[in-house]
């Protein structure tokens, strides 16, 4: 078999790919939606063409400004450059092994760094790490600029799971039956870290509830919530409820989470999950019942997802600087509903998976401003979050996870 020419046809099938998804990816925020239907509607890829195609689309985008301005002028050159950047997976080897013939063999990264100078050795040009973020992000988290969180933000994601069942070694033998290579961080117990092109969703375990698909990250913002078993919650914001299965299962059986969201088909989601997971304590609704007084709220808010990039680099394109300041006036908004609905001392737990300080801390000041009732408490256990009198930021550099804030507002007795 001709390795090499069928890398070339690849190779142009990519570049053509790559031509109609370009002029998408700075006014798209559905763009991974555009990408599947575009090499869906391809009847001649088969599934391991699609995965490769995918690899390769999304590595240009994640580094569209070291890839972008040699694209008109070496579309070939380009097309190395993206094999050499892009993860080393079984979906790729092939195509890479053949359109980097002659490299050195080890093409393993330390950091964005190192991997520039590896891009200069190999194509000449300068590259530079801190391009790979929009410029407007530097006033927002300037520790984003800044390795390890620099290249947690530009890598592709493993990932992360969470246990639901007292019988781990079920879910991990399948794992490894899959020749995943599995770990577990000291904290939290029930996370599993994967590789990047496990498909969980695929696994006997998942399908009879025995693990979640959650990021590290997000996983760790209820941990640094101060819970008791027998709490009675609102998720006031559940979309499709990663983080209430998990807050239903810290609550315990005697516990309740009710659920609610203003998107319908995410709480369609939500429900099959809860009864896949074999969740009793779990109430999903379309509002909160009136006059029900919460022993803790969870405002999980719609927001930018800067902390999210890493799963979604185009929207480092798309999301612009004045964005924020709407989600902001959306963020208030929704923490000023739903504090009616926290009892006398009782907990407003206020999160997004953003790394903006417009949608975090000056959200949560001006909250406070106009809420005396309320005020922002300590977690009792250090995660690793960095704190700034307000709530917590996780960066993503700190434990291999996407980016979270959470601020913890407790209201008077």
């Amino acid at each position: 078999m001709d390795h090499s020419r069928i890398a070339a046809n690849q190779q142009r099938t990519f570049l053509a790919l790559l031509a109609q998804v370009l002029p998408h990816v700075q006014r798209d925020s559905a763009l991974p939606r555009r990408i599947k239907e575009l090499l869906g509607r391809n009847r001649a890829l088969g599934s391991r063409d699609r995965r490769l195609y995918r690899e390769l689309l999304y590595t240009a985008i994640r580094f569209l400004p070291w890839v972008q301005p040699v694209l008109g002028s070496d579309p070939d050159k380009a097309a190395r450059m993206v094999a050499f950047l892009a993860p080393d997976l079984p979906d790729t080897q092939r195509y890479r092994a053949a359109l980097l013939a002659g490299f050195p063999p080890d093409l393993g990264f330390d950091s964005l760094k190192a991997r520039a100078a590896q891009l200069h050795a190999h194509f000449g040009g300068d590259y530079d790490p801190q391009a790979l973020l929009p410029e407007w992000l530097r006033a927002e988290c300037p520790e984003a600029f800044d390795s390890p969180h620099l290249d947690a933000l530009n890598e592709r994601a493993n990932i992360w799971v969470r246990l639901q069942t007292t019988q781990p070694a079920l879910v991990l033998n399948e794992f490894q039956a899959h020749h995943w290579t599995c770990s577990r961080p000291v904290f939290p117990p029930d996370a599993v870290r994967l590789p990047p092109n496990a498909e969980v969703a695929s696994t006997d375990a998942y399908r009879r509830g025995f693990c979640e698909i959650q990021d590290l990250g997000s996983q760790l913002l209820l941990h640094h919530t101060p819970l008791a078993p027998g709490q009675n919650w609102l998720d006031a914001c559940a979309g499709a409820g990663g983080k209430t299965l998990q807050l239903a299962s810290l609550l315990g059986d005697t516990g309740r989470v009710d659920a609610t969201d203003i998107r319908l088909e995410a709480l369609a989601e939500l429900q099959d999950r809860a009864t896949r997971g074999r969740f009793n304590n779990i109430r999903i609704m379309s509002e909160p019942r009136p006059g029900t007084a919460y022993d803790g709220v969870l405002v999980d808010a719609p927001c930018s997802g800067t902390g999210t990039w890493r799963r979604m680099p185009h929207m480092k394109w798309y999301t612009q600087p004045e964005m924020l300041d709407k989600f902001a006036q959306t963020q208030l908004a929704i923490l000023r509903q739903n504090a009616p609905r926290v009892r006398p001392g009782g907990l407003l737990v206020y999160a997004t998976c953003s790394l903006a300080r417009r949608e975090n801390r000056f959200v949560v000041a001006e909250f406070l401003a106009t809420h005396l009732d309320f005020a922002s408490e300590r977690a009792t256990a250090d995660l690793g979050a960095r704190f700034d009198n307000f709530g917590y930021t996780l960066l993503p550099g700190t434990f291999n996870s996407d980016g979270f804030y959470v601020a913890l507002l407790r209201r008077s007795a």
